[in-house]
């Protein structure tokens, strides 16, 4: 015969066990909440704002930083041509309008053809990808290229 004794801490380390597995999905749940709000790896205005803002000696810091994240931005395009880079068919041309006092340049590699069809010089163009590298294009680190590998993007209608 079992004593009662011992059904009862049987008991207790039960509860325990099911509350501690409680607490522990009510935590996943609340970080996976907010790190989706949050979203982290998408450089978006506040990378921006923060290269813009931060020392040109410090701009390549920063950059490197933010490598291989996923990155939003929107700019005018100014050529499309066909180019193997990046396992990529083609290569969009945009002028970044993201930030007034620095250049940066956008190479955006694609195989969607779609984009070729579509895109015409000077549209406005809002896109996301994947930032692979950056190139200074002067000392004073006021002009950039970036290339992308493109995932998404869309004409903007002025």
């Amino acid at each position: 015969m079992i004593e009662p004794e011992l059904i009862t801490k049987n008991k207790n380390n039960n509860i325990k066990i099911c509350m501690i597995y409680c607490i522990l999905i009510l935590f996943a749940i609340f970080f996976a909440i907010d790190l989706d709000a949050q979203n982290p790896n998408v450089l978006s205005k506040e990378f921006y704002a923060n290269l813009q803002s931060s020392e040109p000696i410090r701009r390549d810091f920063l950059l490197d930083g933010q490598l291989n994240k996923i990155i939003q931005g929107k700019g005018y395009v100014d050529s499309i041509d066909k180019t193997e880079r990046y396992h990529r068919r083609f290569r969009i041309v945009v002028i970044g309008n993201e930030t007034p006092n620095l250049n940066i340049i956008y190479y955006l590699f694609t195989d969607n053809e779609e984009y070729i069809k579509v895109l015409n010089k000077k549209d406005l163009f809002e896109f996301k990808g994947q930032f692979v590298i950056y190139t200074p294009l002067s000392s004073r680190r006021d002009s950039y290229i970036f290339d992308i590998i493109m995932e998404d993007g869309a004409i903007l209608i002025e």
